[in-house]
């Protein structure tokens, strides 16, 4: 079984990026839960402090620990006392197909469009990005991203698709892009793994995974921009399938 490694560092430096001006609590708390929910921050993994966390996200230390209260309510980080202690990043159990198929049954087929074609857009445009910024090392940490075409563990496919989008989403050196397709993943990544079910759809997500891989090292935008389209136009499609298909 092929080994997945984290997200990129600029992926997680974006999490922890200043707020700015407006920067209030419940901003503290959504961007770390998206960054739980989507993988950035890892199951176990320790948080900065209290004060080391408002320093980076440029807001009072209260804020800061209002947004860990809030966070640990809903479950995503667990706070220990004493040496060695501090506040940990709980994982939420991933969905089943019960509740993902929930969830598909109560989008219509107009909003699942909709969100399928601001993911794709912004996924293209990070891939373009990244193929004119990514460097040799760059290149090496998303092909270590990559797994075998006859891989059959689901849940291995659907982390390490979320992995490379969200590292070629880092590559573009944009802090902000990157928290979007954070949110992305968060919001909508899972629904849009559902797909990755069918050995066939499996074949064809390596095939363009590769060739997204290989056209960034190349520097060629528009190769880069055309595998992510054709890989979120292919989901989308299969979704829609799955979503007739829901009682």
């Amino acid at each position: 079984m092929a080994t997945v490694r984290r997200p990129a560092t600029r992926a997680r430096s974006a999490i922890f990026a200043p707020l700015g001006d407006e920067g209030r609590a419940v901003r503290v708390e959504n961007r770390l839960a998206e960054a739980i929910r989507s993988g950035v921050l890892a199951d176990g993994e320790r948080l900065p402090s209290e004060p080391e966390l408002a320093a980076m996200l440029g807001v009072a230390t209260v804020t800061a620990r209002e947004a860990l209260v809030a966070l640990r309510a809903q479950g995503l980080v667990t706070t220990t006392r004493g040496r060695g202690g501090g506040s940990f990043v709980t994982q939420p159990a991933p969905s089943g197909p019960a509740e993902l198929s929930s969830r598909l049954a109560s989008m219509s087929r107009v909003e699942l469009r909709d969100r399928g074609t601001i993911y794709g857009v912004i996924l293209a445009g990070c891939a373009e990005l990244a193929a004119e910024r990514a460097d040799a090392t760059d290149i090496e940490g998303l092909r270590d991203l990559l797994i075998d075409r006859d891989e059959t563990d689901v849940g291995l496919w659907r982390h390490a698709d979320s992995e490379l989008y969200l590292s070629v989403a880092a590559l573009t050196q944009s802090a902000r892009m990157t928290r979007e397709v954070v949110r992305l993943e968060a919001d909508f990544g899972a629904l849009l793994r559902l797909p990755l079910t069918d050995p066939d759809f499996r074949v064809a997500a390596a095939s363009r995974h590769r060739a997204l891989v290989d056209a960034i090292e190349a520097h060629a935008s528009d190769a880069a921009r055309r595998c992510v389209r054709m890989h979120v136009a292919d989901s989308l499609e299969r979704l829609a399938d799955l979503h007739a298909a829901v009682p």
